[in-house]
């Protein structure tokens, strides 16, 4: 359990600090509000989501570009509604 606290503040660090503050606004409030509740696989599934670059990260939120196939998965797709919400303005 250690461990996947340890990863926890790791990512909630990654979600709240992107470097864009247009993912600063989604990613933080997405953390804050599901990351305790991530399960290991699904931790494993946002590092790798987070490890992807910025703009390809901004577009898939934003509806730009469709999710790759192999970053599709039950926790992305709650990740990519949340963001769809956030930057359209309305769940702000």
């Amino acid at each position: 359990m250690e461990e996947l606290e340890r990863q926890r503040k790791k990512l909630m660090f990654q979600c709240h600090h992107r470097g864009t503050k247009e993912l600063d606004l989604v990613l933080g409030p997405f953390a804050d509000a599901h990351l305790a509740d991530l399960n290991a696989d699904e931790l494993r599934v946002l590092t790798a989501f987070l490890s992807e670059i910025d703009p390809d990260i901004y577009d898939w939120l934003s509806g730009r570009e469709p999710l790759p196939t192999r970053l599709q998965s039950a926790m992305t797709e709650r990740l990519v509604a949340f963001g769809r919400l956030r930057l359209s303005g309305e769940g702000a």
